[in-house]
């Protein structure tokens, strides 16, 4: 079973390929399995040669429907070959913009989240501010939970 930077590579990789598809999204869902696996049943269009065996591939799906979050969540299911999944989807934060005179000021921003788990629970949160580059792991205060709960029941 691939690691914990595998699992990271491969949610950094799902939220770059949801990333070309612009803001205003439908909620995006990857299969992650590896490479030996995907060359079994797939013709890949970009060789795979410096992709190490232990390496998790996120594999892009059809956009999940419209509907309900849980609701098409529930509808899923995968084959044995599949070692976890990605959800890219986008969410409204509020951050911290600085301190005022009287006390805290707060900004509302888009951003995007993309909430990787394995088999086996292990699971990933990472967020992206619409208007920077880098992924960092979700802070305490956007609770994942309740899709980490939901993605695992997938398997």
């Amino acid at each position: 079973m691939a690691g914990r930077d595998a699992l990271t590579a491969a949610v950094i990789a799902a939220g770059r390929d949801a990333a070309g598809e612009g803001w205003d999204g439908a909620h995006r869902m990857y299969a992650l399995t590896d490479r030996d696996t995907y060359l079994g049943v797939a013709y890949p269009l970009d060789p795979l040669d410096e992709v190490p065996p232990d390496a998790l591939l996120a594999i892009p799906l059809t956009p999940l429907g419209p509907g309900d979050l849980g609701t098409e969540l529930a509808k899923v299911t995968w084959p044995d070959d599949v070692h976890g999944c990605v959800l890219v989807t986008e969410v409204t934060v509020v951050t911290r913009l600085g301190r005022r005179r009287r006390g805290k000021s707060f900004g509302v921003r888009r951003a995007r989240l993309a909430v990787g788990v394995l088999r086996d629970g292990y699971h990933l949160s990472l967020l992206r501010l619409r208007d920077e580059d880098e992924w960092r792991v979700c802070p305490d205060s956007l609770s994942t939970d309740g899709l980490v709960t939901a993605l695992a029941g997938t398997f």
